[in-house]
């Protein structure tokens, strides 16, 4: 008789969420996925708990010891709306090692300006 999945004996995976936390203890990684989180979606597509737990998974990669105090201050920044909110968040991520940027959607100007390139785009400082 041959043995079902069930039967079988596995060697246990590695844990998702531990792993996905040492992935994320490189601050390039955890800028990408934050980013991820944030692109291509309306305000009110954004998920608030999906973007809460992105951001305490970073939170909990790059500051172990300091997670509830960056739970903390998330909880509260969530809390804000408007600038208070922009601000708030940036100064979170700056906490992090990481920062709020504006990006020109390079799709979308090159739909709206088609003849265009991003360097003819260029705006002196």
């Amino acid at each position: 008789m041959s043995k079902t999945a069930s039967q079988s004996t596995y060697k246990a995976s590695v844990d998702y969420h531990s792993s996905h936390i040492v992935r994320l203890q490189d601050p390039e990684y955890a800028a990408v996925y934050l980013d991820v989180h944030l692109e291509d979606h309306e305000p009110s597509d954004i998920e608030a708990n999906l973007l809460k737990l992105a951001l305490g998974n970073v939170a909990e990669a790059l500051a172990p010891e300091q997670l509830a105090a960056y739970n903390a201050t998330i909880e509260s920044i969530m809390q804000q709306q408007g600038a208070e909110a922009i601000y708030g968040l940036a100064n979170w991520l700056k906490g992090l090692g990481l920062k709020l940027t504006v990006t020109v959607d390079a799709a979308e100007a090159q739909s709206e300006n088609p003849d265009r390139t991003l360097e003819e785009l260029d705006i002196a400082a």
